[in-house]
């Protein structure tokens, strides 16, 4: 009786291990990908967070927040908004104390919106 293993239950020993290398290699890769995927999702919800920040903080005369569309390009990620008039003072003229901001920002992997409100006189007491 011979010690050792045969050449067939070598190579059916190695084909087995290749398998399993094979199958957690394809795991870790989609799990990499996904873990890609959430960064560049995270990365758009901050870049959100900041210009709802950015938008809040300017006095309404602010030529960002003149009515109509406005945009920026950022490295990865473009950001538009829209700024409507929702109310206006009566006396006034044209100047609107509630003012629609639609917010966007949208990368490589999608888009997120949102939609907030700037008002003159919140603004003011704050002052």
């Amino acid at each position: 009786m011979s010690k050792g293993f045969t050449l067939i239950e070598t190579l059916v020993s190695l084909s087995l291990l290749l398998l399993a290398v094979l199958l957690s290699s394809r795991v870790t890769i989609a799990a990499l990908g996904q873990s890609r995927r959430a960064a560049q999702r995270f990365r758009l919800a901050e870049m959100l967070d900041y210009y709802k920040n950015y938008l809040s903080s300017l006095p309404m005369e602010a030529p960002e927040l003149a009515e109509g569309g406005h945009d920026r390009i950022d490295k990865e990620f473009r950001i538009d908004w829209r700024v409507e008039p929702v109310r206006k003072v009566p006396d006034e003229g044209d100047g609107a104390f509630l003012k629609r901001v639609g917010l966007a920002v949208a990368g490589p992997q999608g888009a997120l919106r949102l939609v907030l409100f700037r008002s003159k006189f919140i603004q003011e007491v704050g002052k």
